[in-house]
């Protein structure tokens, strides 16, 4: 007899907003759909939607860029107008079913600039593209998307100023320095979209008293969801017995000190794992990156107690090149 999920199953409610589980489809991009104009297709529609009729109760649309630059790979970007009416019909797609679905802000940081160190960036320069992060805020409510979430980890740009900013203005040096302007964002965004616009962050930092205190200066400036991640380095010291990845024993670290809810994110394959994460309070809800990439549907069948197709962790994830050459989703084959 199958056995329905009960933990992934209750809702939770964010800003007014209920959503109706705890399933989290992260932010993940498939490197070869964009185009090099960074405006949304019908392969961006196509997916989201796909999630959002699989089941699951909230979705965070990959990494979007908020400034117009160089980058290594195609992103969707958020830069100007001319990207909104792709961004409604994604809006569209994306929330249906119930869903409720954020647009992760991004700036790829200092591979994408004639700087070295973030020190270095002209103040003119660096209050811009604060100013590029909250346009980008502003044209994602326009478009009716539920709210956002900053991209404070993986090496991108937020994430090199908490971790080595050492500008003399007040944005670097002290941990006060290093989180301001994160601070300033989440609070600026807040006040001028509204306190139902969901304002999320995905952040890390591998010093643990540092990574409570970011958690906790996003609940102080008025935050309403973490997303507890990986950065610039990876964490260290884990208990031998904790039986899950490391960034969940991150998320269980934030989720000890502040009243917001926490996302654990981490090789969660099988809704039994998410399960046990949640019933075990390491997080509030479980995000699923590879089963949603395999199966769009891994919501349903995990909440039903149904087995969803499994990712096969090959040695070179073909999504970091096109997800159509997935062997799972696709059998490898454009």
């Amino acid at each position: 007899m199958k056995q329905s999920a009960v933990f992934l199953a209750q809702p939770l409610e964010i800003c007014g907003r209920k959503i109706k589980n705890r399933v989290v489809v992260p932010p993940m991009a498939d490197f070869g759909m964009t185009e090099p104009d960074g405006l949304v297709n019908r392969r961006h529609i196509e997916r989201y939607g796909a999630y959002a009729k699989g089941g699951a109760g909230l979705i965070i649309i990959e990494a979007c860029a908020v400034t117009k630059m160089p980058e290594p790979r195609n992103t969707i970007g958020l830069f100007s107008d001319d990207c909104l009416p792709g961004l409604k019909k994604l809006a569209q797609a994306a929330t249906e079913n119930g869903a409720v679905t954020l647009v992760q802000l991004m700036e790829t940081g200092l591979s994408t600039m004639p700087y070295h160190t973030i020190a270095e960036i002209p103040e003119k320069e660096f209050l811009r593209y604060k100013e590029d992060f909250i346009r980008a805020a502003v044209r994602c409510k326009q478009v009716g998307f539920d709210g956002i979430e900053l991209h404070a980890s993986h090496g991108m740009y937020l994430n090199q100023i908490i971790e080595t900013s050492e500008r003399q203005d007040g944005y670097g040096g002290s941990f006060e320095g290093r989180i301001r302007l994160l601070a300033e964002l989440v609070r600026e965004i807040k006040k001028l979209c509204g306190e139902s616009f969901i304002v999320a962050v995905r952040f890390e930092n591998p010093d643990y008293d540092e990574l409570v205190k970011t958690a906790i200066t996003i609940e102080q400036a008025g935050g309403d969801l973490l997303d507890v991640s990986t950065g610039m380095s990876g964490y260290r010291n884990i208990p031998s017995q904790f039986p899950f990845d490391s960034k969940i024993y991150a998320a269980s670290l934030v989720k000890d000190k502040v009243l917001l809810p926490v996302i654990g994110v981490g090789n969660i394959q099988t809704g039994e794992q998410a399960e046990r994460v949640l019933e075990s309070k390491y997080a509030d809800m479980a995000a699923i990156g590879r089963g949603h990439l395999c199966d769009p549907t891994w919501a349903n069948k995990a909440l039903h107690g149904e087995r969803p197709i499994l990712c096969r962790k090959c040695k070179t994830c073909m999504w970091y090149i096109d997800g159509r050459k997935c062997p799972v989703r696709y059998g490898g084959a454009l």
